[in-house]
């Protein structure tokens, strides 16, 4: 699948300046045929929630979830007061990832 080019989303001439939506190779395992996505832009993202303008913030959350065999975990929440719920701890060190792209 190619790369979802949105455009240019920056006049700053250096790196990537469009915003995009591509595969990459999977950072865990280099020599995989895994893969990541990666949403990227030159300046900032933003991920929107409530654009109808609700008035009940309970249900507007960002949700971080993956799958532990057949079962679905929460491993994060994000409210709309920018509250950050963890369902673990922060660990360092504990993976070698190259957080350039």
């Amino acid at each position: 699948m190619p790369d979802i080019d949105l455009g240019e989303a920056s006049a700053w001439r250096e790196g990537d300046y469009h915003g995009r939506v591509k595969l990459r190779q999977n950072q865990i395992y280099p020599t995989s045929p895994k893969r990541d996505v990666l949403i990227s832009g030159p300046e900032s993202i933003e991920l929107s929630i409530n654009t109808n303008l609700e008035v009940d913030h309970a249900k507007n959350k960002f949700y971080f979830t993956t799958h532990w065999g057949n079962t679905k975990k929460i491993v994060a929440i994000l409210d709309s007061a920018g509250n950050l719920y963890l369902a673990g701890g922060v660990t360092e060190g504990q993976y070698q990832i190259e957080l350039g792209y």
